[in-house]
């Protein structure tokens, strides 16, 4: 068994949030996990740009990705990475930020993303941006610097993608699991209990297939 689930939306969504507490509900059941996340492999691919080519340094240790098919590249990476992950723990979390989720999800191999959960978290772009803000103020580490400037924060991430998301996402992608949109613009509380539904049915889920596989495979239906 082992389970994917991308975790997407604008940057200030709640998107680390949201992983870290998939992560830690599923630990508690005694699942092993690995997180991805693409702006890490953004930031080593800016640190390499010495001629800042493909990217430009900005304040706050954050860069602006001046070749945008930077983006496209680092997702492919994220599978590359992913993989190896897949046959060595139970659960996979997948994070990255993308404008447009269509063209960025065409990144991956539609056998890597049929069997995937989706988790999008929908939040108007200001609201996003005024989190990134907050974060930096109080930032603990590198991670909490925003990777671009406000200016093209606002022109990159403007296209909605909620409706999409939920709407379209799994029949144009054949996606075999669920998809699960939630707005986070209300209450921290509120939006904690939702993402720990989400956790349930997952767990839930990925146990009954399970417990579905070792039966056809007693029985001699399938083999290990």
């Amino acid at each position: 068994m082992s389970a994917k689930v991308f975790v997407l939306g604008r940057p200030g969504s709640g998107k680390s949030t949201a992983a870290r507490q998939v992560k830690r509900f599923l630990m508690q059941r005694e699942w092993t996990t690995r997180h991805i996340n693409d702006y890490e492999i953004l930031r080593k691919m800016f640190l390499a740009d010495t001629q800042q080519i493909r990217f430009r340094p900005t304040e706050h240790n954050g860069f602006d990705a001046i070749d945008l098919t930077v983006m496209n590249i680092a997702l492919q990476e994220v599978e590359a990475e992913a993989h190896p992950c897949l046959s060595a723990t139970d659960l996979v979390t997948i994070e990255f930020a993308r404008n447009d989720y269509r063209e960025a999800l065409q990144q991956f191999t539609p056998s890597f993303l049929k069997d995937a959960y989706f988790l999008f978290l929908d939040a108007d772009i200001e609201t996003c941006l005024q989190r990134v803000h907050e974060r930096v103020l109080h930032s603990k580490s590198i991670d909490d610097h925003p990777s671009f400037s406000d200016t093209i924060f606002r022109n990159y991430y403007q296209k909605e993608n909620g409706a999409y998301m939920a709407a379209c996402l799994q029949k144009e992608f054949s996606l075999h699991k669920h998809v699960k949109v939630i707005n986070n613009t209300g209450s921290l509380n509120d939006f904690k209990h939702s993402v720990e539904q989400f956790a349930h049915e997952i767990f839930n889920q990925e146990t009954r297939c399970t417990f579905l596989t070792d039966r056809a495979i007693h029985a001699g239906l399938l083999t290990e």
